[in-house]
C-alpha cells in the first residue's frame, strides 16, 4: 500500500472513531446512564479531537503547497544548474578557462567591459588562445597579432595621417 493510501485509510479510521464516541456518548446520554458533567466532559474531549484533527489537516495541507512550490523551485533551480554547467562547457569549447577568474569580478564589472568591448567593437581573447600564441615562434607572434590587430592599427594610422595634415597645414600658414 502507497504512503497516501495508508495516510487516507488512517484518517478515514480516525474519523469514524470519533463519529462512533459521538453515537456511544449520544446513546448513553438517551439511556439517561451519563451525568450531565461526565457527559459535557466526554463532549469536550470529542471536540478537542475534532479539532485537532482539523489543524492537523490543515497544516498538512500547508505542507503539501509548500512542497509543492519546493518541487518547482527545485525544478527551477536543476534547469539553471544545467544552463551554468553547458555555459562551462561552452567556455571551454572555445578555450577560456579562466572563467572562474572572470566570473570573480562580479555582475557589475562584467557587464562594464562587455558594455565597452561592445560599443568599441573589441573581444578579449582566450587565455588557450593567448597561450597558443606565445608558444609560437616570435614572427608567428608578430604576424598573429598584427592579424588580430589590423583595424586597429588602421583606425591609428587613419588618425595619425589626420593629425599629421593638420601639423602640416599649420606649418604651411606660419
Amino acid at each position: 500500500m502507497s504512503r497516501q493510501r495508508d495516510y487516507e485509510k488512517i484518517v478515514s479510521d480516525f474519523e469514524k472513531a470519533v463519529l462512533q464516541m459521538q453515537k456511544d456518548l449520544q446513546y448513553l446520554a438517551d439511556q439517561n446512564t451519563l451525568s450531565t458533567k461526565f457527559f459535557d466532559k466526554q463532549n469536550n474531549i470529542i471536540k478537542a479531537l475534532i479539532n485537532y484533527h482539523h489543524r492537523t489537516q490543515s497544516y498538512i495541507r500547508q505542507l503539501e503547497d509548500q512542497s509543492l512550490e519546493y518541487q518547482k523551485v527545485k525544478h527551477q533551480l536543476i534547469k539553471y544548474e544545467d544552463r551554468i554547467i553547458s555555459f562551462e562547457a561552452i567556455c571551454i569549447i572555445h578555450g577560456i578557462i579562466d572563467f572562474p577568474m572572470w566570473l570573480s569580478k562580479g555582475k557589475e564589472t562584467l557587464l562594464y567591459e562587455a558594455e565597452e568591448l561592445g560599443k568599441n567593437k573589441k573581444m578579449r581573447l582566450s587565455l588557450l588562445f593567448n597561450e597558443k600564441v606565445t608558444q609560437l615562434p616570435i614572427e608567428d607572434q608578430k604576424t598573429v597579432m598584427e592579424i588580430l590587430q589590423r583595424e586597429v592599427n588602421e583606425a591609428v594610422k587613419k588618425l595619425l595621417d589626420k593629425i599629421n595634415k593638420r601639423g602640416n597645414k599649420l606649418n604651411t600658414c606660419n
